[in-house]
């Protein structure tokens, strides 16, 4: 009965655990301006490195918020969009697009948020 017990809890355990080990596969990216001219540069490169993704199928879904038609455009432009694995990709080859993004660094006066979310959300 002990050995039941504790196979018992540990599976409880697991299973608790188990979402919290699941890896995200989508990445919200937002680049903008803190007040000044917003850095070109950056904002040309972000967007290469996703159409790179797309092109070689990194990413299959990919979801512009802004700027969009009939919303509110930031004078200073930027983007904000949600870009999500391909189908069949590896865990590895999602995580160097994401170090891809994350190795842009803008001019000061101008941001790049690159945070990991389960999936993209249409707003």
């Amino acid at each position: 009965m002990n050995k039941l017990t504790c196979v018992v809890m540990v599976g409880t355990i697991l299973s608790m655990g188990a979402p919290a080990l699941a890896e995200s596969r989508a990445v919200n990216i937002s680049i903008g301006s803190i007040g000044g001219a917003l850095d070109d540069v950056a904002l040309r490169t972000v967007r290469q490195v996703i159409g790179f993704a797309v092109g070689t199928g990194t990413v299959d879904k990919f979801i512009v918020y802004s700027p969009r038609t009939g919303s509110p455009i930031p004078i200073e432009g930027g983007l904000s969009a949600c870009a999500e694995a391909g189908f069949g990709i590896t865990d590895a080859k999602f995580k160097a697009f994401v170090q891809q993004l994350r190795s842009i660094t803008p001019r000061s006066g101008t941001f790049l948020n690159v945070e990991l979310t389960a999936s993209c959300r249409l707003n």
